[in-house]
């Protein structure tokens, strides 16, 4: 049985994905160089498990790594997320995501890889009314991120399409949960309220999302692993069929914390290029699957909650 590579493996998803794969009997291979990934939270004990901190550009550690492990599986989730952090450094992002993809896509064919799956986001859709479906919702992507993005997924459906391997793009909506490794809304929202202080200092504060549990993420790339494909290449959203804004967000943790929270609107962290809406049409993913997600927005903020705070603050 081959051993499955994780780009990005210490990551927010990442983590979740390398222990349902370990807990399933599986070996697995971990390429994180921590930048955002924590070497803390995988269980490095575990004899199944191998952790290699390299960059995805470092192209002849990763060629050593493959030739070495000739991996069938593989997942690339490594990626500068962080929209701030793309448009205050887009050369940054630009190589990251787009340069170190294709280096990913080169050895993945050279070393006869069977599938792999990549993180791409729902981000990449066009501003439309409705819920974004893979077939019919044009690509528009707005910001740095999403662009990276959306290049990778067409370098990978190239390479894919030239026979080189079975490949998905998963287009990820919101993940919320435990193990968050980036500075993202709700970080944001516990470390204010870890500060001592119950009036927060927000940014957009009316923009609607398909939130989803890590887990739920975790758990559909997990299921693609062996996934039939009706094609060589799929697209697939991974999201929820429902939307919240940042404001139903805050009364979820006030509730889980008993606190009552206020919300103040802060113009520096105001995203100047923000949509209203992206809500994730996610009847392909139920319908290849069999599946959809089963954890609620407010699970995802419980265990957000209770990582930051313990489980006898609630």
């Amino acid at each position: 049985m081959s051993t499955i590579l994780i780009t990005g493996g210490a990551g927010f998803i990442g983590v979740h994905l390398c222990n349902l794969f370990l807990n399933s009997g599986r070996k697995v291979a971990i390429v994180d160089n921590f930048s955002f990934g924590i070497r803390s939270s995988l269980n490095e004990a575990n004899p199944l498990l191998s952790v290699y901190p390299n960059s995805i550009l470092d192209v002849d550690a990763l060629d050593q790594l493959m030739s070495t492990l000739k991996p069938e599986l593989v997942y690339h989730l490594a990626a500068i997320h962080h929209i701030p952090t793309c448009e205050k450094d887009p050369g940054f992002a630009i190589r990251t995501n787009i340069e170190g993809t294709n280096n990913i896509l080169e050895l993945c064919w050279k070393y006869n890889v069977k599938r792999l799956i990549f993180a791409s986001t729902g981000a990449v859709y066009d501003t439309v009314d409705g819920a974004l479906n893979e077939e019919n919702t044009p690509v528009a992507p707005k910001d740095i991120y999403s662009i990276t993005k959306s290049s990778g997924e067409e370098l990978l459906k190239l390479y894919a399409l030239r026979g080189g391997f079975e490949a998905i793009s998963c287009r990820l909506f919101n993940a919320i949960g435990s193990g968050e490794t980036n500075a993202h809304l709700v970080p944001e929202i516990l470390s204010q309220l870890q500060s001592g202080s119950t009036k927060l200092k927000l940014g957009n504060l009316n923009t609607y999302r398909s939130y989803i549990h890590v887990k739920d993420v975790a758990e559909a790339l997990f299921r693609l692993s062996d996934y039939k494909m009706p094609e060589n290449y799929r697209i697939l959203n991974i999201g929820n069929e429902t939307e919240h804004t940042v404001m139903d967000l805050v009364g979820f943790i006030s509730e889980i914390s008993g606190k009552k929270i206020e919300v103040e609107k802060d113009p520096d962290k105001v995203r100047k290029y923000d949509r209203l809406h992206q809500l994730a049409d996610i009847s392909r993913l139920k319908k290849d699957l069999a599946w959809a997600p089963s954890r609620t927005v407010k699970d995802a903020l419980k265990d957000a909650y209770q990582e930051t705070f313990g489980h006898d603050k609630l």
